[in-house]
C-alpha cells in the first residue's frame, strides 16, 4: 500500500515494503528528488542498495558483525564481507512489510515487530516510523521499544539527486569538520580526523566534483559532532533546489553512490555510480564496538528512544 503526503509545494509517497520514500517531488519544477522503483516487487527485486527505505535495527556496519552488551556477546547475521550492514541481508526492516498504524492528510505512521534474536539482535522490539509533511519540510521520525536491552539505531536511506546527470554537478555544505576515515571494507574506524585541508572538507559549500575527483572510491564516510538536539547537518543544491538536513542524531554518514549501477529504476531510468547522494543521520558506525567515547544507541528495557530527520526543500527560483 502506498500513501501520498501532499500541500502546494511538495509530494511524498510512501509504500508500507520497508517504510520506504518512493517520490519526494518539488511541485513547481516537478523535480523528484530521491531514486525509486514503481512497484513493491521491484523494490524487493533491485533493491539491494536499501533505496529510499527505513533501515534497522542499526544502520551502517558492525564489525565482525558481533557486538557486547551487558557483558554477553551478541552474534548477528552476516551480509557484508564479515560485517553486518544496514541490519542484515534481505531480513533487515528495509524488506519488511510494515503495518500501518494511522493515516492523515499530513501524516503516515507505520510500525514492524521484530522477534528477539530476528538477526541476531536481543529484545522484542517494537518499532514505529512516522513521515509528517509542514510545509517544505517532511520529518522522518521512528521510536522504538523493547522487552530486553538492545540497540536500535535507525536511518533513512534516500538517494537524493537534485534532477541533474550526476551529483558532481551538484554544490555540498556539511556543518561538521570532523570525520572518521574507513577500512578496506568500508567499516568505519574508531578515529576520528578533521575535513581542513583533505577531499572530505565541506565546510563551505563546495562543487563535489572538485572533492570527489581527489578521491579514488568516491565518500562513503561518517561525519562526527557527537552531540544530540537539533540542528543543521547539510545542505546539498544546485542552481535551482535545495535540500537542508536537519537532525537531534549525533551523525551523518555521507555517501556519492559510487556502488549504485545498473537497477532500472521508475521513470525508465536506469541508475548509475554517482547519480545521488545519501546522508544518512544515526549514531557512530560500530560505535556499540568502541565504547563510551561515542553515543551509543542503547536501547534500555522498557525505555522508549526516538529521533528525527527533517528534510527541507526549497525551491531557489521563488
Amino acid at each position: 500500500m502506498k500513501y501520498v503526503l501532499e500541500n502546494e509545494y511538495v509530494l511524498a509517497e510512501i509504500t508500507e515494503l520497508g517504510a520506504t520514500l518512493t517520490k519526494f517531488i518539488d511541485k513547481k519544477s516537478g523535480v523528484d528528488i530521491v531514486l525509486g522503483f514503481e512497484s513493491d516487487e521491484e523494490y524487493l527485486k533491485y533493491n539491494g542498495n536499501n533505496i529510499g527505505a527505513s533501515i534497522g535495527r542499526n544502520a551502517n556496519r558492525i564489525g565482525n558483525a558481533k557486538f557486547v552488551l551487558n557483558g554477553k556477546e551478541y552474534q548477528l547475521s552476516v551480509n557484508n564481507n564479515m560485517n553486518q550492514l544496514h541490519g542484515g541481508g534481505v531480513n533487515g526492516f528495509a524488506y519488511k512489510m510494515w503495518k500501518t498504524e494511522s493515516v492523515k492528510d499530513d501524516e503516515v505512521v507505520f510500525s514492524y515487530f521484530s522477534k528477539d534474536g530476528e538477526e541476531g539482535f536481543p529484545g522484542n522490539l517494537t518499532a514505529k516510523v512516522t513521515y509528517k509533511l509542514d510545509g517544505r519540510n517532511l520529518t522522518f521520525s521512528y521510536e522504538g521499544e523493547s522487552d530486553e536491552d538492545t540497540i536500535l539505531n535507525m536511518t533513512n536511506h534516500s538517494y537524493f539527486t537534485l534532477g541533474d546527470d550526476t551529483i558532481k554537478e551538484d554544490y555540498l555544505h556539511v556543518t561538521s569538520n570532523l570525520y572518521a576515515p574507513v577500512d578496506e571494507y568500508s567499516l568505519t574506524l574508531d578515529e576520528v580526523l578533521e575535513t581542513d585541508g583533505t577531499p572530505f572538507d565541506f565546510n563551505e559549500f563546495r562543487l563535489l566534483n572538485d572533492n570527489l575527483s581527489k578521491l579514488e572510491n568516491g565518500i562513503d564516510n561518517n561525519y562526527v559532532w557527537e552531540k544530540m538536539g537539533d540542528k543543521l547537518m547539510a545542505e546539498f543544491k544546485n542552481g535551482r533546489l535545495q535540500l537542508n538536513v536537519y537532525s537531534d542524531l549525533p551523525d551523518m554518514h555521507v555517501y556519492t553512490s559510487q556502488h549504485l549501477g545498473g537497477q532500472h529504476g521508475k521513470y525508465g531510468l536506469t541508475y548509475y555510480p554517482f547519480q545521488a547522494i545519501c546522508l544518512e543521520c544515526q549514531y557512530f558506525p560500530n560505535g556499540i564496538n568502541y565504547g563510551e567515547k561515542y553515543l551509543l544507541p542503547i536501547l534500555r528495557k522498557g525505555e522508549k528512544m526516538s529521533h528525527y530527520i527533517r528534510y527541507e526543500l526549497l525551491n531557489l527560483e521563488d
